[in-house]
């Protein structure tokens, strides 16, 4: 071969090998056509996703919501479906999720694996908390709940929110209600700055979010009686209120001792006040008698 040839083939070559990257990289997501857009395209923090410890975005579930989507690839069209081949799974564009707006690429298991759609979406925070209702047990009960430290303080490790429910306020003005234990992501901490907390009425705080909402609780002794308890059982429910409107009418008398704690109302009268009251604290429209 000639070195006129030879430079010619080492031209043909040298350009090839520049092109070739060019076809590669248009065949990822140029080809894939999103024929319809997710139904869900904004997801919400606790809700969609959360911070893990590192403050890294973790995504709830493992994969953003991407029912409804409807790709297509080389004229072969497919649309999502929960449980049922082909599947598609999501990433973030950059490699990691961010607060805000982000590229998410979708892949299908029924296409190749190098290619790929885009959709954009957005990740949103939490702004506010406020407390809707309070957990169904705020009177929590020495040695049942909570024990007494050696420092004459309350001690205690768990807190049961069963019944806590709060108005989360996002950072693009929706709200939404979120409820223990039906999201796991609601916690509770004590008052920040605070070291130790006595026995008696306290201030507790729901967090989500990283935000925080107070709910008050009462720490209650060993023997001591509790305001409203009047069947003596530690609960307060609609037994109390019951017994509360027998008294009224004269169906049974309550002993002096009883009294005390039945009058929630603090009017020095045993009545149906006093009954709507326990029943308002018993599902949490009212925090404290």
């Amino acid at each position: 071969m000639n070195s006129k040839k030879f430079r010619t083939v080492i031209c043909i070559v040298l350009s090839l090998v520049m092109i070739l990257p060019c076809f590669t990289v248009s065949s990822f997501a140029a080809d894939v056509t999103v024929v319809k857009k997710p139904t869900k395209t904004t997801f919400y923090q606790g809700i969609d996703w959360s911070y893990n410890k590192s403050g890294v975005i973790s995504v709830i579930g493992g994969s953003l919501d991407i029912s409804g989507t409807v790709l297509s690839y080389n004229s072969k069209e497919v649309s999502y479906a929960v449980g049922k081949w082909p599947n598609m799974y999501t990433n973030s564009d950059s490699g990691s999720w961010s607060a805000g707006k982000n590229t998410m690429r979708i892949y299908c298991n029924d296409f190749p694996s190098n290619v790929y759609a885009t959709v954009q979406v957005n990740l949103v925070e939490v702004e506010s908390i406020t407390v809707v209702t309070s957990p169904k047990k705020t009177s929590l009960i020495q040695d049942v709940d909570w024990k007494l430290s050696g420092l004459g303080d309350v001690e205690f490790t768990e807190l049961d929110l069963t019944g806590l429910s709060l108005n989360v306020k996002y950072k693009d003005g929706i709200s939404k209600i979120v409820s223990f234990p039906e999201n796991k992501l609601i916690s509770w901490a004590v008052p920040q700055g605070v070291d130790s907390i006595e026995p008696g009425k306290a201030t507790l705080y729901a967090t989500f979010g990283g935000k925080r909402a107070p709910f008050d609780v009462n720490f209650i002794r060993k023997g001591e009686k509790l305001s409203g308890d009047v069947s003596g059982d530690f609960k307060i429910n609609s037994q109390d209120a019951l017994m509360i409107l027998q008294h009224s009418v004269g169906a049974i008398v309550l002993d002096d001792s009883v009294k005390v704690i039945a009058d929630v109302s603090k009017d020095e009268k045993i009545n149906s006040s006093d009954a709507l009251m326990i029943l308002q604290y018993s599902v949490g429209l009212i925090p404290s008698l």
